[in-house]
C-alpha cells in the first residue's frame, strides 16, 4: 500500500522512480554494469588500501576508473 501512495505522489511531481520504471529504460544492462563495476572497483581499493597492499598512485588510478564507470552510468541515463 506504501509503494501505491509514493508511486501515486511521484508520478503527480512527474518523477521518474527506478522501482517501476527502471525495466523500460534502453540502457538498463548498460547502467546497471558500470555501476557494479564501479562498485567492485571502489571495494576492491578499499580493500587493498586496509591490507596494504597499494601505493597512492596505484589507489587513485583505480578510483579514476570508478569514477570514469559512474560518469559513462550518467551519460546514458541522461540519454533516456
Amino acid at each position: 500500500m506504501y509503494t501505491l501512495i509514493e508511486k501515486n505522489i511521484l508520478e503527480n511531481q512527474n518523477i521518474k522512480t527506478r522501482s517501476y520504471k527502471m525495466a523500460q529504460y534502453r540502457y538498463k544492462a548498460k547502467v546497471t554494469d558500470d555501476l557494479q563495476d564501479a562498485t567492485d572497483i571502489v571495494k576492491q581499493v578499499g580493500r587493498m588500501i586496509t591490507e596494504g597492499k597499494t601505493d597512492v598512485n596505484s589507489a587513485i588510478d583505480n578510483l579514476r576508473r570508478a569514477v570514469k564507470k559512474l560518469e559513462s552510468a550518467k551519460y546514458y541515463i541522461n540519454r533516456e
